[in-house]
């Protein structure tokens, strides 16, 4: 997402939440979580609020996409 790479992860232990992680540009840094993905209403939590409100809208799209796409 723009100049970003973020991993998303989660593990089967915790279905419904996945963590978001900055791994570019350096230093690695933990950004927040969706929550609720199994719900119909995901919710983004970010650490930190720089982020304007589209690219915020953007990562909870993208991570929820990623999340459906991992458990087909």
């Amino acid at each position: 997402m723009e100049h970003r790479t973020i991993q998303v992860s989660g593990d089967d232990g915790n279905v419904g939440t996945v963590w978001l992680q900055r791994l570019h540009p350096d230093p690695p840094m933990a950004l927040g979580c969706v929550v609720e993905l199994d719900s119909p209403t995901p919710r983004l939590r970010l650490y930190r609020a720089e982020w304007p409100d589209a690219l915020r809208e953007r990562a909870k799209e993208q991570t929820i996409a990623i999340w459906k796409a991992a458990r087909d």
